[in-house]
């Protein structure tokens, strides 16, 4: 359960924590972002522990707020994690579980091989612009799984929403590979 302590109350999901982008407090796919940004940046400069009065005890609950609140906005902001958020606060599905997220993977094994063989190509690439075409492919295969994800969560589709959250886990894991690409070292996926 997560605690929010200005309001003495808890709460159930990080939406509840930005009431004027998410009023509902429920759970949404849909952000936007700019309006997210700007009331993160409102609430933290009124609970940053920079910003509080110089006590012990008002630094720490105000550290305690600013933590949450900086976590929630990353997830939130963040597709994957924001679809993560959803399937565990909704459907009780953690699919920060390996046991989890490898049940779904492996209903798949298609992916998997189209992932090794992707992770092979990177590290076979010798040149910055074939990394390049390997990362705007990625970025491409990304967008259109959010896409998906959209209609999934406005459908209610949450079984296929799951495997597409994994398959997006492996595809932002690819992501980051190629930004720590360079020529002739050993590329390291991480799921």
């Amino acid at each position: 359960m997560l605690k929010f302590i200005s309001s003495r109350r808890s709460i159930s999901t990080f939406y509840e924590l930005f009431p004027r982008t998410f009023p509902s407090g429920k759970p949404q796919w849909k952000v936007e972002p700019l309006k997210l940004r700007k009331e993160y940046r409102d609430l933290q400069a009124q609970h940053h522990p920079d910003m509080l009065s110089a006590t012990t005890q008002s630094a720490q609950v105000g550290g305690d707020q600013s933590s949450l609140l900086n976590k929630a906005y990353h997830t939130l902001k963040d597709p994957l994690l924001r679809s993560q958020h959803i399937l565990k606060t909704v459907h009780g599905m953690d699919l920060n579980q390996e046991q989890v997220a490898q049940s779904l993977m492996q209903r798949n094994p298609n992916l998997l091989m189209q992932v090794l063989d992707i992770h092979e190509q990177l590290e076979e690439v010798q040149n910055e612009q074939d990394v390049h075409t390997i990362e705007q492919e990625n970025k491409k295969r990304m967008k259109d799984i959010e896409f998906e994800l959209a209609k999934c969560y406005e459908g209610g589709n949450f079984e296929k929403a799951s495997n597409l959250t994994v398959e997006l886990k492996y595809w932002v894991s690819l992501a980051k590979a190629i930004k720590e690409w360079e020529p002739g070292q050993q590329v390291t996926l991480k799921h």
